[in-house]
């Protein structure tokens, strides 16, 4: 596992079975598969959204999704397998889609974790974001979400 060999950018249409089939398997267990791969396709060719992998030695190891609205960035997805956890992977993966929002002049991030996901949660605080709302449901009826947001324009220089 060599950290130094991983790349992080944007997507190409080729990565969109990979990045779906990544999403089912950590980010949508026990949930019926809505990042399927025709989904993903649909995010890598538009313009309002950035769908980005981290490869190490040609190997999907993470990938974010994040849309870029008038004046908020919505952060859909954001996924790092397992064995790549602890690598600062996420964190590289989330500054880059956060930086891109920074330099299009978006205010600020959002995005919704499950309620149980408590690694997650402290994750995103350590990146700034707070927790803004409880959503009852927002998971096919299942679970709960947390929202939470953060000020992209409290985001250092150098992040």
């Amino acid at each position: 596992m060599d950290i130094k060999q991983t790349e992080v950018t944007l997507a190409h249409i080729d990565d969109a079975y990979n990045v779906a089939t990544m999403s089912r398997e950590i980010i949508e267990q026990g949930l019926q598969w809505s990042w399927i791969p025709e989904r993903v396709g649909r995010c890598i060719l538009s313009p309002e959204i950035n769908v980005i992998t981290a490869k190490n030695d040609g190997d999907l190891i993470g990938f974010g999704i994040m849309y870029y609205g008038n004046s908020k960035a919505h952060l859909n997805l954001l996924g790092v397998d397992a064995s790549w956890r602890s690598h600062g992977i996420g964190s590289r993966l989330l500054s880059w889609l956060e930086r891109c929002a920074m330099i299009a002049g978006l205010e600020s991030s959002q995005l919704e974790l499950r309620e149980s996901n408590h690694k997650a949660r402290a994750f995103y605080s350590r990146h700034g974001y707070s927790e803004i709302e409880r959503v009852q449901g927002y998971y096919q009826k299942r679970e709960n979400a947390i929202r939470m947001a953060r000020n992209l324009r409290d985001l250092p220089s150098s992040e």
